[in-house]
């Protein structure tokens, strides 16, 4: 159960063509969720809610049935369909907040589908007035079906914008005040991700899926220039990025003098492999080559007494085979040595989380 400001709609596996909107019939505030309507039908021998999403009196949107099912709510029109119900009888009771929320759950649909969707009123299909409300004028359809143009470009969170690089003016678009978040994809997003990337973010590929690394690198930028940290891009993450060096977060001292060691003693995956890398290859090599790479990562090995124990007990398979373990023990080090730095300067710099 989420209001629709945190809802994000993933498509399911099975086709879907068309998106159908009905009301509750119900103004009790005893009926404001979606068990009473699991409840109601079951009552006709359903196996359980037919609607796969419900939305209450204060904009949370309820998942009913599994998207991955067809939905029990239209007669004969359910095969490739989504069946959205919001609880309410008399139209001037349905709230804004119930408005909104269909009109941006109706968005993250049709985004997703890439604009191929249709949406629909109950009473198309039925001898009824289902959804009551005048759900044409509210998500603005033309007469197949199609959702309004200004209802698509107003917040939504996953609409494919077109490279902002190449317009002069995007302010005037109303770019700004598009909301991204985990599960966006796009054309946006990619500028998003790009203009992250050229500040020195990790945000993972370039590829217009707004996915768990976009989000970090988000994070991390608003900690930098003191805005929210809720992952979520919006107008002040959008102005920040605009002008990134206008509040920039000064990195602690903990920051950089931070050491592979450090970071794997906090929890550091990557540094505890580091760590336990080198260790390996030093129990292979000479003791001179790792003294000096232990100076130069700050890691506190036991390897001239691996190596010394090792020595002695390889001394009679011949020269050969100890320099074979000498040379695999130096490339395993290097390349130890190689993440942790990759991962010191990525924890140095402020710019992870």
């Amino acid at each position: 159960m989420l209001h629709f400001k945190e809802f994000v709609f993933a498509k399911p596996m099975r086709p879907v063509d068309t998106v159908w909107v009905h009301c509750s019939a119900s103004d009790n505030p005893d009926h404001d969720n979606v068990a009473t309507m699991d409840a109601w039908h079951k009552e006709r021998g359903w196996f359980g809610c037919g609607y796969h999403f419900f939305i209450r009196k204060d904009g949370t949107i309820e998942l009913g049935r599994s998207l991955e099912k067809t939905p029990a709510a239209q007669g004969g029109h359910n095969r490739g369909a989504i069946a959205i119900c919001l609880h309410g009888l008399a139209p001037e009771n349905f709230t804004p907040a119930q408005i909104e929320a269909l009109r941006d759950l109706c968005r993250q649909i049709d985004d997703a589908y890439r604009g191929e969707m249709t949406f629909h009123g109950h009473c198309e299909v039925a001898a009824k007035e289902c959804p009551v409300i005048d759900y044409k004028a509210v998500l603005e359809l033309d007469d197949k079906g199609n959702l309004g143009g200004n209802v698509a470009a107003a917040g939504s969170q996953m609409i494919d914008l077109g490279d902002l690089s190449a317009l002069e003016e995007p302010e005037a678009l109303g770019l700004r005040s598009v909301t991204l978040r985990l599960g966006s994809q796009g054309r946006f997003v990619r500028q998003l991700q790009t203009d992250l990337k050229e500040l020195g973010y990790h945000c993972g590929a370039i590829d217009g899926h707004f996915g768990p690394m976009t989000r970090d690198a988000v994070i991390a930028f608003q900690a930098e220039n003191y805005l929210v940290e809720d992952g979520i891009a919006g107008q002040a993450t959008f102005e920040a990025l605009a002008d990134p060096d206008t509040a920039p977060r000064v990195v602690s001292q903990e920051r950089k003098s931070a050491n592979v060691v450090t970071l794997a003693a906090n929890g550091s995956r990557i540094a505890q492999g580091s760590v336990a890398q080198t260790a390996l290859g030093g129990t292979l090599t000479a003791t001179g080559a790792v003294a000096a790479l232990e100076e130069t990562t700050g890691l506190m090995t036991q390897v001239t007494r691996n190596f010394d124990a090792l020595k002695a007990a390889l001394s009679g398979l011949g020269p050969v085979f100890e320099i074979a373990l000498v040379v695999i023990g130096v490339l395993v080090i290097l390349q130890a040595l190689k993440i942790s730095r990759a991962r010191i300067e990525d924890h140095q710099t402020g710019r992870t989380i």
